[in-house]
């Protein structure tokens, strides 16, 4: 089993780290870890905000794509003073039969996360789950308006190819490879390996 990178927090804490990689690499775990770093090290709580933006995948669906460990949730843990956002969030491929029906989808996404966003402003350390999402139907400009409020940034999005009729789009992958530069620049970016599954 692959070892998750050694969390030290003066490697998050006041930069913008951008965690990337395949299905299924613990993108969400190590964002998770952070949290809890967050958590027990400082009396962080009350700076924290997470806009989890995986989408609700069932069982189903995500068998009948042939995938594992899609869509984890960055729940905070119970009794903790953090700003918690999420919203109805379609996965706009693998839930669509035509493209058009995809991008209609990704559009609606765009609107509910932009407005999840704009609740987040009073929190300087701001941990998004599955940045990916918006980047289906925004751009990384109007993101990245939302990303430069806060000091502390830990976001993590999809950067492979094994997904299947949810690929990333010629776009898309502009588009997050515009987000990667935009982190290089501000912070660090962490690509996971792939992980056999």
């Amino acid at each position: 089993m692959r070892k998750m990178p050694g969390i030290h927090l003066e490697d998050y804490l006041d930069r913008k780290t951008l965690i990337l990689g395949d299905v299924n690499t613990g993108k969400t775990t190590l964002t998770r870890k952070v949290l809890e770093a967050l958590l027990r090290s400082r009396d962080l709580a009350g700076r924290i905000a997470i806009v989890d933006l995986a989408p609700d995948i069932s069982v189903k669906l995500a068998k009948e794509k042939g995938l594992i460990g899609v869509g984890g949730k960055l729940l905070p843990p119970e009794g903790q003073d953090i700003l918690y956002l999420s919203g109805q969030l379609e996965p706009p491929r693998l839930s669509s039969k035509t493209e058009e029906e995809a991008i209609e989808k990704a559009r609606k996404n765009r609107q509910i996360i932009e407005d999840l966003l704009r609740k987040v402003q009073a929190r300087d350390i701001l941990l998004v789950n599955d940045v990916s999402i918006y980047l289906q139907a925004g751009t990384t400009e109007s993101l990245t308006r939302w990303l430069d409020q806060a000091a502390t940034v830990i976001a993590n999005g999809y950067w492979g190819e094994r997904l299947g009729g949810g690929a990333l789009t010629k776009r898309e992958r502009a588009e997050t490879a515009k987000l990667k530069t935009y982190f290089e620049r501000t912070g660090r970016v962490l690509i996971l390996d792939r992980q056999p599954i």
